[in-house]
């Protein structure tokens, strides 16, 4: 069975070295089209009327953050969790139907016991853990330009997210972290530590089985079958535990419930291309436009990258990119927060893979600088 590499060849970290000229004028083509797309195509995302009386509030937030601290503040009382979820939901008019509508209780359950102020702490840690995980693996990586290890200070930025007492209620900011865990740990022959990432990551929010799913097919294609084995196990269990999420849910909810507005949004190239802005640090210091520049870059990045970790976060970027542009309404911003972390990690090997397309279009380039590279717009919050 065909093999996918698992280090970088000797040939170079860069996939995109002596393509083709065809090759190469479709890539550079193909990244022209998808910035103007961005930009013609324009804003769809929705932000909330904060001067909607039902829109939810409390403790100076508003909107889901609030939800969810009401939920928190009503299971620090002893109400259990699907009780809790019910009468919030009810309140402010979120769908209780279907199941998938609900959270799962893990990051609630896991806040109730802890305390929200020591769940920061916690999430804090979290993030340190994982720029230290990824500083090693950059450091480790065989092959790679040394300017590579600035992409800890893009994915720092983002974590940032992480210390703050509203973010941390967030099931994707949770999960976003830990899938950059699991992408830093992962090493096909010791898939272990990823795994336990993953697994605490699918606890929290069931959009991170893509992730475990890409894990177990390399585990097939090497035929490492412990490794297979942990991850079927670790599917085994989620499959129980949505079963009994769903049960929870149905158990607690009528027919007369509001029920969900369906996930096939068909947003387009605009609606993954906002999903990264809203979550990520461009909304605080750039104009809209500026992510439908970085967003083409960075995949452009992940695409060179050649090797094991590269393809790996390479399938997830791209993945999650074709699901919101699926699957996700408008209002489902907040998956960005899966991607954002490890998405603008791309943007340090983006000007490696132009100047190697222009090279192979035949088009005189200079070497690019370590210099060069760490002056890339720092972005991803």
């Amino acid at each position: 069975m065909a093999q996918i590499a698992k280090t970088t060849p000797l040939s170079g970290w860069n996939r995109l070295a002596g393509l083709p000229r065809p090759v190469a004028a479709l890539l550079i083509a193909l990244l022209a089209g998808l910035m103007l797309l961005g930009t013609v195509e324009g804003r769809k995302t929705v932000n909330p009327n904060l001067t909607s009386p039902a829109l939810a509030k409390a403790e100076g937030m508003i909107g889901d953050h609030a939800l969810y601290v009401k939920i928190l503040r009503k299971m620090e009382a002893g109400a259990p969790y699907y009780d809790a979820v019910a009468e919030e939901h009810r309140a402010y008019h979120y769908p209780l139907r279907p199941f998938a509508a609900v959270r799962l209780p893990t990051l609630a359950t896991i806040l109730s016991v802890t305390g929200l102020p020591a769940g920061i702490v916690a999430a804090s840690l979290l993030g340190l853990a994982t720029l230290l995980a990824w500083r090693r693996r950059l450091m480790s990586e065989p092959d790679i330009p040394p300017y590579s290890r600035f992409a800890v200070l893009l994915i720092a930025v983002n974590l940032g997210q992480l210390m703050s007492g509203q973010w941390v209620l967030i099931h994707e900011v949770v999960a976003g972290a830990l899938i950059a865990l699991a992408l830093a740990l992962y090493r096909p022959e010791r898939p272990w530590a990823a795994m336990a990432a993953i697994a605490a990551a699918l606890a929290i929010r069931e959009t991170v089985l893509p992730v475990a799913m890409l894990f177990g097919l390399f585990a097939l294609i090497d035929r490492d079958w412990r490794a297979l084995g942990g991850w079927i196990v670790l599917g085994a269990a989620f499959a129980i535990g949505i079963l009994l999420h769903a049960a929870a849910v149905t158990a607690a909810t009528d027919p007369t419930d509001l029920a969900g507005g369906g996930w096939l949004g068909l947003g387009g190239w605009n609606n993954y291309i906002s999903f990264v802005y809203k979550t990520s640090i461009l909304r605080f210091f750039a104009p809209y436009w500026f992510a439908t520049i970085l967003v083409p870059l960075s995949l452009l990045g992940w695409l060179a990258w050649r090797g094991r970790l590269g393809t790996a976060g390479l399938l997830i970027q791209l993945g999650y990119a074709a699901a919101f542009m699926l699957f996700a309404r408008t209002d489902n911003d907040y998956w960005g927060m899966l991607i954002a972390p490890t998405l603008f990690v791309g943007l340090i090997f983006s000007p490696a893979a132009l100047a190697a397309l222009l090279r192979s279009l035949g088009v005189p380039t200079k070497r690019i600088s370590s210099a060069t590279a760490a002056s890339i717009p720092v972005a991803g919050k």
